[in-house]
């Protein structure tokens, strides 16, 4: 994984989801999301956006 991240909203921008869709996903484990550093906001994985379908609202590496 890159050592890059995007705030939650910057990846809901970018796939066209809510915040309350990404909240979800992160909670039911569909999207890896992390707080560095103890800190208080959800990061993404910046390479995951490339493998996002929008589509289906998955992560593609994670259903190969």
């Amino acid at each position: 994984m890159s050592s890059q991240y995007l705030t939650l909203k910057e990846f809901c921008d970018l796939t066209k989801i809510s915040t309350s869709t990404a909240y979800r996903m992160i909670k039911n484990g569909s999207l890896p999301a992390t707080k560095l550093n103890g800190g208080r906001y959800w990061k993404i994985p910046a390479d995951l956006l490339p493998t996002y379908n929008p589509d289906t609202g998955r992560i593609g590496y994670l259903y190969h």
